[in-house]
């Protein structure tokens, strides 16, 4: 006789795969597929009958240490996904067990998560009056120097006699009103360039941890992915509009560039996230509405998926912290 499982017992299961699948978007749909064919990493579909579960719980939870101790399936993915390794995500052994039950579960290899990222694309948002006067003034520059440069190659064809004291004159006289011109837009610019100063005071501090493909928002500084497991993650962050945030940005891996997008997709402030070091990026955020991070320096194939996302709300702000234990942490 074959006993049916309890029914709490069912809906446990169901839930743990709803938040797997919630999970493995959020985490691993950048690098994999769950049936939509192999994308940076390897289409995960079929993956629990294809390894075990013990080596895929080590793998998720510490992918460097098995490549570090020489593990032969760990370096032979290594080898056929371009030499790429999967980064540390500092994820709890919860998380892992929670995404195992979603690859495992009877909706698995679908291919409803198969579009990479999970993202849908977003409408092209109209520039604003800042931006399309940048763009103007930039065509206007280029338009002007491809005329000088063409009327230099076009004066070359009829050789003549040139003055030098007065073409040396007429140099001096360029170069001093560029100097005026670049001297004059440096002082009106700079102090209102979005970098901490000495002694200044923001009202909230979010630390910024940078990998491939990911930021990490965090109330705690993050220096190695080991930190990740152990610090307060901040999964949705949420600031008042006008508050004085200061970004303190580094990375765990490579450089990466940290750039603020507006609502209406404008860059506001950008800084490099560098590892070994961190870049303090202040600005006041005065605009409700969703503003993304994105990166900006080239780090690799999934670089165009490498954003984060968060809120400026006119109400008191809400920050969603999920305290991850340092079960992974040895």
């Amino acid at each position: 006789m074959i006993l049916a499982a309890p029914v709490w017992a069912q809906e446990d299961a169901t839930r743990e795969a709803e938040e797997g699948r919630a999970r493995f978007e959020q985490k691993c749909t950048v690098c994999h597929t769950n049936g939509g064919g192999d994308h940076i990493g390897p289409d995960l579909a079929g993956v629990t009958a294809r390894r075990s579960r013990e080596w895929l719980r080590q793998f998720i939870l510490q992918p460097d240490r098995l490549l570090a101790d020489g593990d032969a399936v760990a370096v032979e993915l290594l080898n056929k996904y371009n030499g790429m390794p999967m980064p540390n995500l500092g994820l709890a052994a919860d998380d892992v067990e929670e995404i195992l039950a979603y690859l495992a579960g009877p909706g698995a290899g679908t291919g409803a998560t198969g579009r990479a990222g999970g993202r849908e694309p977003q409408p092209a948002p109209d520039m604003l009056l800042a931006q399309s006067a940048i763009l103007y003034t930039f065509l206007a520059i280029t338009a002007l120097i491809v005329i000088v440069f063409a009327v230099v190659v076009s004066s070359t064809r009829t050789p003549t006699a040139v003055d030098v004291a007065s073409a040396y004159r007429l140099r001096r006289v360029l170069f001093s009103i560029a100097l005026v011109l670049v001297a004059g837009v440096a002082i009106v610019t700079l102090p209102r360039a979005p970098y901490a100063r000495e002694g200044t005071a923001a009202d909230r501090i979010v630390y910024v941890a940078a990998r491939q493909y990911d930021f990490v928002f965090s109330d705690e500084p993050i220096v190695t992915a080991d930190d990740i497991a152990r610090s307060r993650r901040i999964e949705s962050l949420q600031l008042p509009a006008g508050e004085l945030v200061e970004f303190r940005v580094t990375s765990l891996d490579v450089t990466h560039g940290f750039g603020i997008y507006g609502p209406e997709r404008q860059l506001l402030v950008q800084t490099q996230a560098m590892p070994g070091y961190v870049n303090r990026l202040l600005v006041r955020l005065n605009r409700p509405g969703p503003y993304l991070a994105l990166c900006m320096e080239y780090c690799a194939g999934g670089h165009h998926l490498m954003q984060a996302s968060f809120t400026v709300d006119d109400a008191k702000p809400i920050a969603s912290h999920r305290t991850q234990p340092p079960s992974i942490a040895r």
